[in-house]
């Protein structure tokens, strides 16, 4: 289950069929109209089911979406491998990765403008799949810095910021994300170069 998901009220349990059903039109509605035209009564009708089913299992739209799109937008954790060049590697493919798929660009545009307008479905996003890639993101970068990787004196949390910023810039923010080499670059850019 999601955060910012409720299990099933009292009486009985969810349907399993109806379930599946129901996040799988909340995906291709999502991917047909965007999050702006998403409602319960459009996907309860494409699911074949009521809009008191979908209000029973989910308090918002906002949990709806973010479990029906979970998938897309696990980013994910960072390894440590001992190899700096690597995990800095792994940690910026993970978030274009997640950022240049269509449904989860759809979501994360909803997540983070707030378009709901109680914050639950943000802080969601934010602590199920950001947070995770962040601390670990932010692990690899001091283990760089120990392994004179990048200067003693580079702050973690600025070079994020250079990484994610740089990365929503080139998925999220244009209409065609532009993503060949990315990872390569901005890798290149932030460490010293690797001796042959």
């Amino acid at each position: 289950m999601t955060p910012g998901t409720q299990p099933a009220g009292p009486g009985r349990p969810r349907d399993a069929a109806t379930h599946r059903a129901v996040l799988a039109a909340t995906r291709r509605l999502l991917l047909d109209s965007g999050y702006h035209a998403l409602t319960f009564e459009a996907v309860a009708q494409a699911a074949g089911t009521t809009r008191t089913t979908l209000y029973r299992w989910w308090p918002t739209r906002g949990a709806l979406v973010l479990e029906a799109a979970a998938d897309h937008l696990h980013i994910g954790t960072v390894p440590d491998t001992g190899n700096s060049h690597h995990d800095l590697r792994t940690a910026i493919s993970q978030l274009v990765s997640t950022f240049s798929d269509p449904l989860a660009r759809i979501v994360i545009l909803a997540a983070i403008s707030n378009l709901d307008g109680d914050g639950t479905m943000a802080t969601a996003f934010r602590d199920t799949w950001v947070y995770p890639w962040r601390r670990t993101a932010t692990d690899a970068l001091q283990r760089a810095i120990h392994r004179g990787d990048l200067p003693t004196d580079a702050d973690p949390q600025f070079l994020l910021n250079v990484i994610v910023g740089t990365v929503f810039q080139s998925t999220i923010t244009v209409a065609t994300p532009t993503t060949d080499n990315l990872a390569d670059q901005l890798t290149h850019l932030l460490l010293r170069p690797t001796p042959p």
